[in-house]
């Protein structure tokens, strides 16, 4: 199963796919997933075995040049969107302390115009998991083991909005793969995540840029995401290898892609009602 959130806007603004103002915790007879009892001894997943040669990012992304910019809108203005979606998708993949954080969206928002950083504050903390709504958060147990492996691709698009001002929109999707370890001494899995990150504008802004997103995960633990709000390894091996295939495809692949998720597959408010009630 794998979360996706985001909707695209051009106001600054970020909404999300099936998710709810309902609290991820509960009481204290809430069974609760635990990272060092979701993982069994054996046997282990790494990078190779699930086919992932990418290359390792050491703290800073290098997405590449973005796309040219469209008619009728400025180089400069697009040289910026993109270093601003660079930055923001360094933080959310590849920050050690965001990881840990329990409150990521602060040093996310801290790398954005401050109205777009408040908006994103503002949207994601109604989500079902409003941590990974905006970084790869870890649970406490779980060690990411080396350095990451990211693959990057650019989309650009122009659109009308309802009054027929044209605008442009860049997007920039990470797709990240972490080997981790739950644990001193817990067998290695491989965790991956999609995360889209988009920005538009209109030919003259300057700071109000509209903001968009979107993450799935593949290998993690969904009530863990539900109820704690990090990523935790899945035990069902065979469940991880199938969800790992596809977002190993994804991630060796040119272009920005959402794998499409059934109701079935999404992290909802029943979702949430089933993992407190321990019925998953």
């Amino acid at each position: 199963m794998r979360r996706s959130l985001g909707v695209l806007v051009v106001t600054v603004l970020l909404a999300c796919t099936a998710c709810t103002t309902g609290s991820a915790s509960g009481g204290d007879d809430v069974p609760r997933p635990s990272a060092s009892a979701s993982v069994s001894a054996e046997p282990e997943t790494s990078f190779s075995s699930t086919g992932i040669d990418w290359p390792a990012a050491r703290g800073e992304l290098s997405p590449g040049a973005a796309p040219a910019p469209p008619d009728g809108f400025d180089a400069a203005l697009l040289d910026r969107m993109a270093g601003l979606l660079t930055g923001w998708a360094q933080v959310a993949a590849l920050d050690e302390d965001v990881r840990r954080s329990t409150t990521p969206i602060d040093k996310v928002a801290a790398v954005l115009p401050e109205p777009v950083g408040a908006a994103l504050r503002d949207q994601t903390q109604a989500a079902v998991s409003p941590a990974l709504a905006v970084a790869n958060v870890f649970a406490e147990d779980v060690t990411v083991v080396g350095d990451p492996r990211v693959t990057t691709a650019w989309r650009q698009s122009t659109e009308v909005d309802d009054a027929g001002r044209g605008y442009v929109l860049l997007e920039l999707q990470t797709r990240t793969a972490y080997e981790v370890r739950v644990g001193g001494d817990g067998p290695t899995r491989v965790v991956g995540v999609l995360r889209v990150h988009g920005l538009s504008a209109y030919p003259d802004t300057t700071e109000d840029f509209g903001i968009s997103g979107g993450w799935q995960e593949f290998g993690a633990t969904d009530c863990a995401l539900a109820l704690d709000d990090d990523l935790v390894p899945d035990a069902d091996l065979g469940a991880s290898a199938i969800d790992l295939q596809t977002f190993v495809t994804v991630g060796d692949g040119p272009r920005v892609e959402m794998p499409s998720l059934g109701e079935e597959q999404q992290v909802d408010a029943e979702y949430l009602r089933r993992c407190r009630a321990g019925a998953t």
